[in-house]
């Protein structure tokens, strides 16, 4: 084989394979998941559920700060009046109260915290089978989050188009 040809077959081949990549690119599309989640019918449904119980939970935790520390007054106001025993026994009763305070606080946050990373799952596995069937609609090869891009020309956004069928599709998300 020859110089020439082979320059040929290598110029070929270059052209070849420099085309399947510049084509490959046109199939790759962006998507805003956290615009998703906080601006979807479902979405906002699982935030404003989220809201009430956190704010019926703020409340009842308010209440029982104030009878705590309603309680410690009381205590201190008795310190000259008990003996020393009784005095550290009921300090030791009010502590032990605000230990389980501290603790039931803690396990609501906990729970509430954990019942919103499971609705936000359930909303995620519910917008997966949207995403696969718009984008076999469209010969899409690529979805990737917003997240992970720095720059991205807008018509690459299908966003709002998700967030129309998804919306059509799923009006809430039932928390557990």
């Amino acid at each position: 084989m020859t110089f020439k040809k082979i320059c040929i077959y290598l110029t070929t081949a270059f052209i070849l394979f420099y085309t399947n990549i510049a084509l490959s690119n046109n199939n790759i599309y962006y998507l805003d998941i956290d615009y998703l989640m906080n601006n979807s019918l479902a979405g906002k449904s699982i935030i404003k559920k989220l809201d009430e119980k956190t704010k019926f939970n703020k409340k009842k935790f308010e209440e029982i700060e104030k009878n705590l520390q309603t309680e410690e007054r009381n205590i201190i106001s008795k310190k000259n009046i008990l003996s020393e025993k009784e005095y550290l026994i009921e300090v030791q009763l009010f502590k032990k109260k605000v230990e389980d305070y501290k603790v039931s606080r803690s396990k609501t946050i906990n729970q509430i915290t954990k019942i919103k990373n499971v609705a936000q799952t359930n909303l995620t596995e519910s917008l997966t089978p949207i995403l696969a069937d718009y984008a076999k609609k469209n010969s899409i090869s690529y979805i990737i989050p917003k997240q992970g891009i720095i720059i991205g020309k807008k018509e690459l956004d299908i966003t709002s188009q998700i967030l129309e069928i998804l919306n059509s599709k799923i009006k809430s998300i039932e928390l557990q």
